[in-house]
Order: C-alpha cells, then sequence, then structure tokens
C-alpha cells in the first residue's frame, strides 16, 4: 500500500513540474531577462506575471481564460524583441516562436467566450500573421 501511495504522489509531482513551465516556478522578469521597458509596452494585465510593484487587482490579470494562456504575456516579450533592432537579421525565427505561444493561447481560450483579453489576442494574431508573411513565414493561427 505504501508503495501505491508513493508512486501516485511521485507521479503526481512529476506531472505538476511537467505541466508547469519552469518561467511560471521562476518567474517570468527572470527567465526571460525582461527589462523595465519591455514590460512598460506589455498591456496591464501582464503586469502581475511579470511582478510589477503595485500591480494588484482585475486590471492586472488574466480573467475567465483558463490554464493555457500562461505563455501570452511572455510571447509579448519575445514580440517586442522580434519587432526590435536585436532580431535583425532573424525576425523569422523569432516570430516563430511568439507563433506558437499565440497559439496555444488562442486554442486555450477557445472554450472560455469570456476570456478578458481575446480582442488583444486576436489583434496580436493579425499582427504577427501580417510579419509572418512579410518575412515567408506561414502562420499556425486563424489567417
Amino acid at each position: 500500500m505504501r508503495i501505491v501511495v508513493r508512486r501516485l504522489v511521485a507521479a503526481g509531482l512529476l506531472t505538476a513540474f511537467t505541466l508547469v513551465p519552469s518561467s511560471a516556478l521562476a518567474g517570468y522578469r527572470e527567465e526571460l531577462h525582461a527589462t523595465s521597458i519591455e514590460i512598460a509596452q506589455l498591456p496591464k494585465f501582464c503586469w502581475a506575471q511579470f511582478d510589477v510593484p503595485g500591480a494588484k487587482g482585475d486590471e492586472f490579470i488574466l480573467r475567465d481564460c483558463g490554464v493555457f494562456v500562461n505563455p501570452y504575456c511572455p510571447a509579448l516579450i519575445r514580440f517586442i524583441r522580434a519587432k526590435g533592432p536585436a532580431s535583425k537579421g532573424r525576425p523569422l525565427a523569432a516570430l516563430g516562436h511568439v507563433d506558437i505561444d499565440v497559439a496555444t493561447t488562442e486554442s486555450g481560450i477557445a472554450n472560455y467566450p469570456k476570456c478578458s483579453i481575446r480582442e488583444h489576442v486576436n489583434a496580436t494574431r493579425a499582427e504577427l500573421n501580417h510579419l509572418l508573411r512579410i518575412y515567408g513565414g506561414k502562420p499556425l493561427g486563424p489567417k
């Protein structure tokens, strides 16, 4: 009986650490080395995820969207970088990573009609698709 319980606990812990990205455990700010300038460009609903001081309350969180929206705000940091001079010469690779995270968010919020960031995600998708086409990429999400 003890062996079964230990195996269940071990499997549960393994599953928890597999499903929760290390960036969520360590903090997105440190994981991405996000600067204050980059974080200031994010919408307010991302600020709590990036530990902005005083970011408390509904306007600073993602509401009614499910658990698969976690990669969205880090994707916005990568999107800011992909559009900037740092990605000069290789924007398609950077945009491809953003595309994957935005597609994950889109599928994650599909069953949450009251998701607070739905319009923002749609606008990001439109801009992302445009840039991907410019650089010769094929978007994963809706066209």
